[in-house]
């Protein structure tokens, strides 16, 4: 079973379920590039600036979200609004969902609520 980590995972390792093929998204890569500038502290940025190399170094490329994920997410998003949650705090766990959905994985996550209403079309593990 393929799974992808969730950002929460990369930044704050967890179990994964034994024998899955880990990969990560892209997007997870974007929030942790993002989580790089963030902030003004210098040691803080060189810091996060080394994880995110190690990371893309240990895992090799994001999954890409693209235009069959950007589909996906649509319907992703359609779970969420059915629910009566506002999707729109949730844009990028949606994305990852996506990407997952797309190459047929499961997410590993230490935000189980993120992720909640999205259990029948995408499988969540906690990490």
């Amino acid at each position: 079973m393929r799974v992808l980590l969730d950002t929460s995972v990369l930044i704050e390792p967890g179990t994964v379920p034994a024998g899955a093929d880990v990969a990560v998204a892209s997007v997870s890569f974007a929030e942790l590039a993002f989580g790089v500038r963030a902030t003004t502290d210098l040691r803080q940025q060189a810091l996060r600036q080394a994880r995110l190399d190690r990371l893309r170094s240990e895992l090799g490329p994001g999954l890409p979200f693209d235009d069959e994920a950007a589909n996906a997410f649509g319907a992703l998003t359609a779970l969420v609004v059915a629910a009566g949650r506002n999707p729109r705090s949730r844009s990028l766990d949606l994305m990852i969902a996506a990407t997952a959905y797309v190459h047929d994985a499961g997410v590993v996550t230490r935000n189980l609520e993120d992720f909640v209403d999205l259990q029948s079309l995408v499988p969540v593990f906690a990490a």
